[in-house]
Parts: structure tokens; C-alpha cells; sequence
């Protein structure tokens, strides 16, 4: 019998309906009992595959399904002050990109497997059968790689925070400049393909030395932030009415700064409607 106590009867039956969701897959070989805040597993002696196979993973998923969350918000809140709800969510949204690897550019890789690691360790030789234990007393004890593990996650994920704080700011300080200056172009064709070529209203290619002569140092040079000055330089002095963007790499990041900065001045097309549009242009002369 192995039996696991709660200090809250809510923890309690998160832990047993996890559980009985494992103990499915053993048939007859498993019961899993409710009382009050206490869970009790009952495994057949020298049942190995029981405990290996669906007690064990029953509360690793416990923890990272029902109390990671939690403590997370909590080292948020309490190691690091940040109050604010707000801010505290969007931290962690960005702690479940960085598991799930959904972060572009991030050398952060294997952290779910890290994660899960380091919950088998504080659980393969501890869990055995019989024992009673008090979940408080395991996470105290047995966690405290874990919580370390959390608490590098975490300041990870405050440094994309601020990060992604620093690039918005970037951003609309970029907009402002376009609202406020004058179009010196009414339309511009940009084509990324692995590199960016400009094309004026009628077609015709803006090679370097002409994207040169539109461009104030002013931008470059005087800004706090640094400016690109191949891409979004020439785009800022020039400051197109419309940007038709012909491209297949809209994940690209300079193109979602271009799209972030000029927002709905930008229309995205396909490369191929650009060699359609030159080619209309080719008859047309």
C-alpha cells in the first residue's frame, strides 16, 4: 500500500483523478481509494510496472499539470517581486514557450526533458511499496533540484520578458517616427528572398547607392536604439504610403519588425504575384 497525504483536500482529488486515469491501464492489479486528503494506492507486492509505469507518472503529471504553475508564480512573485498579475501570466505563457520550444533563436533546448528528469530521480528510489509519505515533506525534501530548475526557468523566461519589453518599446518608438514624417515614396515593392531588394512605384530596382541618397543619417546616427541600415533605415526615411511585401518567409524577423513598424501600410504577397507584376510591366513598356 503506498499512501500519499495532503495538507489540502483539493490536491488531494487532483492527485487521485490522476491516478485513477493511470491506474485504467492496470486493470485489476491497481485500486486507487479517496480519503478525505489522503490518497491510497494499493499495488500487488513486487508489482513493479505498477509503480514504473502509472504511479510514478501519475504524479509527475500531478505536479506539472496542477502545482508547476503555482510555483512558479510564486518564485515570480516572491524571488524576483513581481507583483503585478499581469506581468506575472505573461511570464509565464513564456515559461510554457520555452518547454514546449516554441521560441524562435533560443539556445534553451531539453528543458521538458530536464524537467521530467529531474521528477523521476526525486521519485524512483523514493516511492516504493509499502510507504506513506506527506506530499509537503517530499516536495521539501525531494524537490530541491526541481525547484532549482524552476527558479533558472523562470529567470530565463523574465529575460524574454524584458527582452520582448525592450523590442515593443523599440517598435513604437519606430511608428512614431512614421506617423510623423512626410512619404517620400507613395508605394514601395520590397522583395525578400534570403536577401532584400527595394523596387520604386514603377518597378524599377533601388540598388544601394540610391537607397543611400534617401536616407536621413539623422535615423541611423541619432538614435538611442540601433537602426538597421540596410532594410529598415531606407524604410523609415523613405517612408512608404503603401509596402507591397513579396515573400514566402513571413516568420523572417526583420520582416515582423518591417510588419510591426508600418502595420497595415504593409500588403504581403507571394513571389510569384511579383514576377507577375514585372512582367505586366515588361509589356507595358
Amino acid at each position: 500500500m503506498i499512501e500519499i497525504r495532503f495538507e489540502e483536500e483539493h490536491d488531494a482529488r487532483m492527485m487521485y483523478e490522476h491516478l485513477l486515469k493511470g491506474a485504467e491501464t492496470a486493470h485489476e492489479s491497481m485500486s486507487v481509494l479517496l480519503e478525505e486528503s489522503t490518497v491510497v494506492v494499493h499495488i500487488p507486492p513486487g508489482d513493479v510496472w505498477c509503480a514504473d509505469e502509472v504511479l510514478i507518472p501519475a504524479i509527475i503529471r500531478f505536479i506539472t499539470d496542477v502545482k508547476e504553475e503555482k510555483w512558479i508564480l510564486s518564485i515570480l512573485e516572491q524571488a524576483f517581486l513581481y507583483r503585478d498579475q499581469d506581468e506575472r501570466m505573461q511570464i509565464l505563457h513564456i515559461v510554457h514557450s520555452l518547454l514546449d520550444g516554441k521560441l524562435q533563436d533560443i539556445p534553451y533546448k531539453g528543458l521538458q526533458k530536464e524537467r521530467r528528469s529531474l521528477l523521476e530521480a526525486s521519485l524512483a528510489e523514493f516511492v516504493q511499496n509499502p510507504i506513506s509519505f506527506s506530499f509537503d515533506s517530499y516536495v521539501k525534501f525531494r524537490l530541491r533540484y526541481y525547484m532549482a530548475y524552476l527558479v533558472r526557468l523562470t529567470e530565463l523566461a523574465i529575460d524574454e520578458y524584458k527582452l520582448e519589453q525592450e523590442y515593443q518599446s523599440f517598435v513604437e518608438m519606430l511608428r512614431q517616427h512614421v506617423y510623423t514624417r512626410k512619404s517620400r515614396l507613395s508605394c514601395l515593392h520590397l522583395v525578400y528572398n534570403g536577401s532584400f531588394t527595394f523596387y520604386d512605384e514603377r518597378g524599377a530596382c533601388l540598388n544601394q547607392e540610391r537607397l543611400v541618397q534617401y536616407i536621413d543619417e539623422g535615423i541611423v546616427y541619432n538614435q538611442e536604439s540601433y537602426i538597421d541600415p540596410n532594410v529598415i533605415a531606407p524604410l523609415l526615411s523613405i517612408a512608404p504610403k503603401t509596402i507591397y511585401l513579396y515573400t514566402a518567409h513571413i516568420d523572417n524577423n526583420m520582416i515582423i519588425t518591417i510588419r510591426n513598424v508600418f502595420q497595415e501600410r504593409v500588403i504581403v504577397h507571394t513571389i510569384g504575384e511579383f514576377e507577375k507584376m514585372m512582367g505586366r510591366q515588361v509589356r507595358k513598356q
